[in-house]
């Protein structure tokens, strides 16, 4: 049986110490990134109950009607409008660009696709279509989930 010169054990605790170094790293590397989506889902959550709080309650009845409404509410809410469909753009755009995972983009295309659903939505995206610049895969999205006619 050969045995292990002074050299040879060096080299292998060296290996074996690289070893475990680059499984920390690993394992750093992927608790980050959870980190990180998980921050992220957080920040964007915030911001569509932002946004979902500053409209009126009716706004999911199919019967909704921005015609209904004084011209203060109505800007009111086409604001928070705009914002909602800037947030869906920016989520459209995380997941192009593969910055978010398939799960957590099945779970917002669902909700745009109820969102897009109700008539007030379909009722501010007929007006915001047509004065904001979101680029056609975007709008081509939207458009295939708003039904407009």
């Amino acid at each position: 049986m050969k045995r292990l010169d002074s050299g040879g054990v060096g080299n292998l605790i060296a290996t074996f110490t690289a070893i475990i170094a680059i499984a920390g790293l690993i394992y750093q590397s992927h608790s980050t990134r959870k980190q990180v989506k998980l921050q992220n889902f957080i920040e964007y959550t915030k911001r569509y109950q932002e946004i979902i709080l500053n409209f009126p309650e009716n706004i999911n009845e199919q019967s909704f009607s921005f015609d209904a409404m004084s011209q203060e509410d109505k800007n009111k809410t086409m604001r928070y409008m705009r914002a909602y469909f800037d947030l869906c753009f920016e989520e459209f755009i995380l997941h192009e660009k593969k910055f978010i995972d398939n799960d957590l983009w099945s779970i917002w295309s669902s909700g745009m696709e109820v969102a897009f659903s109700k008539s007030a939505f379909k009722q501010a995206w007929a007006t915001i279509r047509n004065d904001t610049k979101f680029g056609s895969g975007f709008k081509i999205f939207v458009e295939n989930k708003v039904e407009l006619h």
